[in-house]
C-alpha cells in the first residue's frame, strides 16, 4: 500500500491493512518526520492485521548520506523492537540492490510464512 495520498482513502485504510499479507514500512533518512511516522502506522497495523503480516523497515535515500537524519542504529532498533528486518536502500541509485532484496525478502516471507529473522551486518545498504 502507497499512502501517497492516503489522506483520501482514510475509510479504506483499515480494509487494505486487514487484507495485506505483509508490509514494507519505508522512511526517508534525510527526514526525521517520516521516520517519527512509522511508530503510527506499525500502531494501526498491528491494530488491523490479526495474523501478524512479516514487516520489513526500510531506510530510503541512502544516496543523500551526507544530508542522514535518521542513523543506521535508529532504523535497526525500530526494526528490532517491532520485530522486523531492516534495509537501507536508495531508490535513485539502487545502491547495493536493496530495492529488489527488499520486495524478494517481503514476498519470500509471506510465501513461506515466515518471521523476519534479525541480522546484525554493519556496512551501509546491506540486509540487517
Amino acid at each position: 500500500m502507497d499512502t501517497a495520498g492516503e489522506e483520501d482513502y482514510q475509510t479504506m485504510v483499515d480494509e487494505w491493512i486487514k487484507a495485506a499479507e505483509g508490509f514494507i514500512l519505508l522512511f526517508a533518512i534525510n527526514d526525521k518526520e517520516s521516520f517519527k511516522s512509522l511508530e503510527d502506522k506499525y500502531k494501526r497495523i498491528e491494530k488491523n492485521n490479526k495474523e501478524k503480516a512479516p514487516i520489513i523497515v526500510v531506510g530510503n535515500k541512502c544516496d543523500l548520506e551526507d544530508q542522514r537524519q535518521i542513523s543506521r542504529e535508529q532504523g535497526m532498533e525500530f526494526a528490532t523492537k517491532i520485530g522486523a528486518k531492516y534495509y537501507e536502500t536508495s531508490a535513485l541509485t539502487d545502491f547495493n540492490k536493496n530495492c529488489k532484496v527488499v520486495f524478494q525478502s517481503c514476498a519470500h516471507m509471506i510465501v513461506n510464512n515466515l518471521k523476519p529473522e534479525i541480522e546484525e551486518k554493519k556496512s551501509c545498504c546491506n540486509i540487517y
